[in-house]
Parts: structure tokens; sequence; C-alpha cells
């Protein structure tokens, strides 16, 4: 993505300010009260870039809580290059799972 495709993400987002701040709220409290997990890439696709030199990706994954049954999420993140070393499609990461709403969650990195 070039120079044009980042203006046009950062005119989106000043257009509207309140979906801005409606995320970075849900963010928060993810990562204030969020419940750890892992999870499996199932796909990954980069879909734009950010200014500041983050990646918007679109990931399907599947989530293993520690309590409960494995369930299929899709989320789109915008991740930098330093927390996307090592995740791949058919690898593991590190999730944070909102617990009120399961299918909300942060990919924290690649699992160890």
């Amino acid at each position: 993505m070039g120079f044009l495709d980042k203006l046009k993400g950062t005119a989106k987002q000043a257009a509207n300010p309140k979906a801005g701040m409606a995320e970075r709220d849900k963010i928060m409290k993810i990562n204030k009260s969020g419940v750890d997990g892992t999870a499996t890439v199932d796909s990954m696709n980069e879909t734009g870039t950010q200014m500041g030199g983050g990646h918007q990706i679109d990931f399907q994954l599947t989530v293993h809580p520690a309590a409960g049954d494995d369930y299929k999420v899709a989320t789109s993140q915008s991740l930098h290059d330093q927390t996307l070393q090592g995740i791949a499609a058919g690898g593991k990461v590190i999730v944070k799972i909102d617990p009120d709403d399961p299918q909300s969650l942060l990919v924290w990195g690649a699992a160890t």
C-alpha cells in the first residue's frame, strides 16, 4: 500500500471520530479485563496500512479457550512489524479475549 492508501485511511478515521473512540474504548476494555488464550491462524490477509507503520490485517482464527470448546472468529486489527513477527497462517498466536463477548479479541503476537 502506498502513501495515498495511508492518506485515505487517515481521512476515513477523521471523518468518523466517534467510531474511532468506540474502537479505542473496546481495546482498552479488553486489555484491562480480557482473558488470555491461544488461537490458530486459519488465514490472514493485509488489507492496508496505517499512519505510523501499522498493517491492517484481516484474520480468521480458531480460538482455543482454556475452558470451553474451540470456536471460529474473524477480526481485523492494526499490528506493527514487531507484533507480526512469527505470525503466519497455520501458526498459533496469543490472544486476549473479551469476557463479555468471546467474538471480540486482540491478537498479541506469535505463541512461543
